[in-house]
């Protein structure tokens, strides 16, 4: 979250506030529109928690929808 903040900063010209919140609606908007299976991982990488076995995990699920 932290680098979509700052790129929200920088390239929307937002204040720090107005980067927070729109992050914030960005990452509920893609949770919302994920799977159960899903959600929880991105959500993690999004925030910077485990991001290494957030994108993993999030790789593995969608392969098994694809195939």
């Amino acid at each position: 979250m932290k680098a979509l903040i700052s790129e929200l900063i920088a390239k929307a010209d937002l204040n720090q506030q107005q980067a927070e919140k729109v992050a914030g609606v960005v990452r509920d908007f893609i949770g919302s529109k994920l799977p159960d299976a899903v959600r929880g991982h991105v959500e993690a990488a999004l925030t910077g928690e485990k991001v290494d076995s957030a994108l993993d995990a999030a790789k593995n699920a969608i392969g098994s929808f694809l195939k």
